[in-house]
Order: C-alpha cells, then sequence, then structure tokens
C-alpha cells in the first residue's frame, strides 16, 4: 500500500473513531438526562403500589372492625333482651308475691 492510500486509511479511521466518540458522548448525555425521568417514573410506581397497598390494608382493617362491630352489637342486643326477660319474670314475680300477700293480709 502506498503512503498516501496508508493515510488517507488513517484519515478515514480517526474521522469514523471521532463520529463512534461523538455519537457515544451524545448517547451518554441523553442517558445521564434520562435519569432523573427514570427515577421519577420509579418513585412514582413505588408510591403508587405503596398507596394502593396502603388503601387495601385500610380496607381489610375496616371490614374487620366493621365485622366486630356488628357481632358485638349482635351480642349486646342479645345481653339486653335476656336481662329484660329476667327483669320483667321477676317483676311478674314480685307483682304476684305482693298481691298474694296483699290477699293474705285481708283474710
Amino acid at each position: 500500500m502506498s503512503r498516501e492510500a496508508l493515510l488517507e486509511k488513517i484519515k478515514k479511521a480517526e474521522a469514523a473513531a471521532a463520529s463512534d466518540i461523538e455519537a457515544a458522548e451524545k448517547e451518554q448525555v441523553s442517558a445521564r438526562n434520562k435519569v432523573p425521568i427514570d427515577q421519577e417514573n420509579l418513585l412514582k410506581k413505588a408510591k403508587d403500589s405503596a398507596t394502593s397497598e396502603s388503601q387495601k390494608e385500610i380496607d381489610a382493617a375496616t371490614s374487620d372492625v366493621e365485622s366486630q362491630k356488628s357481632d358485638i352489637l349482635k351480642k349486646g342486643t342479645k345481653s339486653n333482651s335476656d336481662m329484660k326477660k329476667k327483669a320483667e319474670g321477676k317483676v311478674d314475680a314480685a307483682a304476684d308475691k305482693f298481691i298474694k300477700e296483699f290477699l293474705e293480709s285481708l283474710s
């Protein structure tokens, strides 16, 4: 190969290398600029996921509380009903006893 051809080949290789270096630098700058956007997207996804999970936990806890509340109200209502029946029975027994003793005192 002649000296001129060799020099021409070196110039072309240098130009190609310079072009590759420039493209790589542009890609690096682009990647650096994209990182904050990716971080924002990752943070948004993480926040959305956390919000969704916390809402599910809140809904489950609310459901559990409502279930317990319902059970407590049912037990309380039954207990009140039972106490009312016992009280009515005692009032009736006391009234019968009073009437019986009153009638005995008249005799």
